[in-house]
């Protein structure tokens, strides 16, 4: 009787059913866009737990599904943006140069 039988993900890694995968840093971005796709407000730690309720088998932690946000471009209104929001943070000086 075979205990750990064998099933193949979406990226064709093959894997035991019960045990536990590092997920490839792009089979991260392509489950963290599909979850961005229908929840554009999760932050890191709704999209980790969305990740781990749809990938049980995958070990990731919060923090490198932080640092892969932060590597993912948006395209807004047209815009490309990068990272989360990815407003350029302007200094008081910059602000005040803005409003004139």
């Amino acid at each position: 009787v075979d205990r750990h039988p064998l099933v193949s993900n979406q990226m064709g890694t093959v894997i035991a059913e019960d045990r536990t995968v590092v997920p490839e840093l792009e089979e991260l971005k392509i489950e963290i866009k599909t979850i961005k796709d229908t929840n554009p407000d999760f932050g890191a730690a709704r999209v980790h737990k969305a990740i781990k309720g749809a990938q049980p088998t995958w070990q990731v932690s919060e923090d490198r599904i932080k640092k892969a946000m932060a590597q993912t471009v948006v395209i807004t209104d047209g815009k490309v943006k990068i990272g989360k929001g990815a407003a350029p943070k302007l200094s008081a000086h910059e602000l005040a140069k803005k409003k004139d």
